[in-house]
């Protein structure tokens, strides 16, 4: 089994474009969260998200491609070049079958596939964009990926919901390790602001109703803390082997060196409240890795201000780590970013990745009181001071998925 390390991150967010900006934004804010400005939201009882404003990513596209990809897929092409960029890693130099691509991804091309059915029962099957059969689909993302650098290696599309890009990272690191492939391209890529989502689960009041501050409308493990707040984006980052990195002689961010995931088996609208699946995973991926809930010294979480996913969280982190609980700091990046589905343990991974390399936790913005519910070791006010030896990022889901992510320092 061979070593796995990060080396590049690219980002397009509702921060703005680019891992420094990203990281900035995470470590000190403000919230990126505004309101909705692509479609009229005023029908929907949520209408805030975290848009992608910044649309300088588009530069570094194919303008082809603007008219025959969906504007998910686009967000990952420009992120993967981002992503290789800061790796200092040209695909072109390295064998095709070697590199290989892992994007997860919730909804994929949904937003396409919207826009493009109201034209049909509106205007007809001509006014219809031949690309969009082809183009929706989740797979799609990483199909774009895959041609733009040339990799000629494995493809997977994990569509797991919100865990998809955290299983993603967690599958390119295993097909690493085993040697199948030398370089992953990896991590996810999301655009759900749109009508139906908006509509769906604003009916199921899934959604953060808190429109006049929507600065503060995302607020993990809060007491205040009433639902999700919608974001999109896409993270990719680079995985290589530790060969491979040393080879070409750059400093890597960070080591993957363990993952795992379970189902609470509930339904897709039920999870284990009491965090015994998701602890029972998390404890096998640190098993594995020769650790201990004693050697982690960072919880980049899941938290997506959503009450019943913030105290399940909670729930697993205390029967994982046992009395260690209490000493483990805690925090999330979505009071700043919101909850951009499926990319969000691609977010979060970056974010613990950056927290290790400068030695430093981000706290979870907008969290001023904890839900007694969720009564863990919080990060609050300003970023803190810490040596990172190991991390867990987690990933929480509908249908009770959970995933698990453990980096190290180098």
């Amino acid at each position: 089994m061979r070593g796995v390390v990060i080396t590049g991150i690219g980002v397009v967010a509702p921060t703005g474009v680019g891992v420094e900006t990203f990281w900035q934004s995470v470590l000190l804010g403000p919230s990126s969260i505004q309101k909705i400005t692509r479609l009229e939201p005023i029908q929907y009882s949520s209408r805030i998200a975290g848009e992608v404003r910044d649309r300088s990513y588009e530069e570094l596209l194919d303008p082809r491609k603007l008219r025959t990809s969906t504007h998910v897929a686009q967000l990952a092409v420009a992120a993967a070049i981002l992503a290789l960029r800061d790796a200092d890693l040209d695909t072109a130099a390295e064998s095709p079958e070697s590199v290989g691509v892992c994007i997860g991804t919730a909804l994929g091309g949904w937003r396409e596939a919207e826009q493009q059915y109201a034209i049909l029962m509106e205007r007809g099957i001509r006014r219809v964009n031949p690309f969009i059969a082809n183009a929706a689909p989740n797979h799609s993302i990483g199909a774009e990926v895959a041609s733009v650098v040339d990799a000629r290696g494995a493809h997977y599309t994990p569509s797991t919901g919100c865990p998809a890009s955290l299983q993603a990272i967690a599958h390119g690191a295993a097909l690493i390790a085993d040697g199948d492939l030398d370089v992953c391209i990896a991590g996810g890529a999301e655009s759900p602001i749109i009508q139906t989502v908006l509509a769906g689960m604003g009916r199921t009041q899934e959604l953060c109703t808190d429109n006049d501050e929507p600065e503060h409308a995302s607020r993990p493990f809060d007491r205040r803390h009433s639902g999700l707040v919608l974001s999109e984006g896409s993270c990719i980052l680079i995985l290589e082997s530790c060969e491979h990195a040393v080879r070409r002689g750059v400093t890597p961010y960070a080591r993957i060196v363990g993952s795992a995931s379970s189902c609470d088996a509930k339904g897709l609208y039920g999870f284990d409240s009491s965090g015994e699946s998701g602890a029972r995973a998390l404890g096998k991926a640190l098993n594995r890795s020769g650790l201990t809930a004693a050697d982690v010294h960072y919880v980049c979480a899941h938290a997506n201000s959503s009450p019943a996913f913030d105290r399940k969280e909670t729930m697993v982190l205390k029967r994982a780590f046992g009395e260690c609980a209490a000493d483990i700091p805690v925090s999330s990046i979505k009071g700043v970013i919101g909850h951009p589905f499926g990319a969000s343990g691609a977010f979060q991974t970056a974010a613990t990745a950056l927290a290790i390399r400068d030695e430093l936790i981000p706290p979870t913005h907008n969290l001023e009181t904890p839900d007694e519910g969720c009564d863990l070791h919080h990060v609050l006010g300003q970023p803190r001071p810490a040596r990172i030896s190991t991390a867990v990022v987690t990933g929480y889901g509908y249908g009770g998925v959970n995933a698990y992510l453990l980096l190290s320092k180098l």
